[in-house]
Formats: structure tokens, sequence, C-alpha cells
């Protein structure tokens, strides 16, 4: 490695054979440390005083044999203009510019409160099981459910309220009950 005196501005410069260059540099806010490639462009920028280290590169990439943490005070922040993918195994979360993916055999969300708002909610699934202790639906215009078979179990009490009720059944229709009451 060798040592180069340069102008008043940049402080020493050690360079090593690939061309590559260690430079410190006075700026506004203190001092600054480059590391740059041999045709002059920033690779590392390091500003002591903030305790900011910056890396520029058209690509960068972090391998670990074993683990690879990432951690911050405050906040990590991840930003791409084309996407954002995680993958471990075969679960994979992608955050695309007008897209959200997620690909998993399970995924578990646990909230005190979730609210979803949507212009359209599809659901596609082999069976859906609901439990709670209470469940409110609230429709403005039409509710429909198109089923095989509808059953509706009510361990106490079934009621339908309506301004007009009508049931039509293209066969046999059957009440069954110790009495029916007809108003």
């Amino acid at each position: 490695m060798t040592v180069v005196e340069l102008s008043d501005e940049l402080r020493p410069v050690a360079r090593v054979p690939s061309g590559a260059s260690l430079v410190e540099r006075e700026a506004p806010g203190g001092a600054v440390v480059e590391l740059r490639a041999a045709d002059g462009s920033l690779l590392v920028e390091y500003l002591p005083k903030q305790g900011a280290c910056r890396i520029h590169a058209s690509a960068v990439q972090l391998r670990a044999d074993t683990d690879l943490s990432l951690s911050a005070g405050r906040r990590v922040h991840i930003e791409a203009k084309e996407g954002v993918e995680l993958r471990s195994g075969a679960s994979a979360f992608a955050v695309e510019p007008e897209r959200v993916t997620t690909v998993a055999e399970r995924v578990d969300t646990e909230a005190k409160r979730i609210a979803q708002r949507a212009g359209e909610l599809e659901t596609h699934a082999r069976q859906i099981l609901e439990r709670a202790e209470r469940s409110f639906r609230e429709v403005e215009d039409l509710a429909q459910t198109k089923a095989g078979r509808l059953r509706l179990v009510a361990t106490e009490t079934l009621r339908a309220l309506a301004r007009q009720t009508f049931i039509k059944a293209r066969e046999d229709m059957k009440l069954r009950g110790e009495r029916i009451y007809l108003e």
C-alpha cells in the first residue's frame, strides 16, 4: 500500500494495487472518509462525527455462512423502485409498486385490532372456519349466499326480521316444530 499526498482539501490517500483509494476530506459537517474505485467513483463514505456509513454501488451483496442480523436503535428502512422480496425456504413475501404477495404453507396473524379497506375483497379457499364470541355484518344493498346446501344452526333462537319476507321452494317446503304459530 502506498500513501500519497494530494491537495489541501484532501488528506493523505492510501492506494492499493487495484487502484482503489482511501481519502479523507473536510466537509461542512466534519471529516468524511471515502473509499473510491480505481476510476474515482465513490464506493463507501464514512462520516465519523455522525457515526454514519453509506455504501454507493450498482449492486451490494451481504452474505453470511450462518446468521445475518440487521438492527437499529430506531427504524430500519428498506426501499426499492421495483420491489422488495423476503424468502425463507418455500415461503416468500414480495412488495412491488402496485402489489404485495405472500406465499407460505401457513400465515399466522395476531393483533388487538385489524382493519381492512378494499374496493373488492375476494377469498378462495377449500374450507373457511370462523369462530367469534359475536359477529356482526352490515351490507348496504344486497347480501347473497349461493350454496349447494345451506344450514343455519342456532342453539336457542333464530330470528329473521324484515319489512317483507319471501321464502320460495322449487319443490317441497316443510315446517317442523312442536307448535307453529301463524299470525
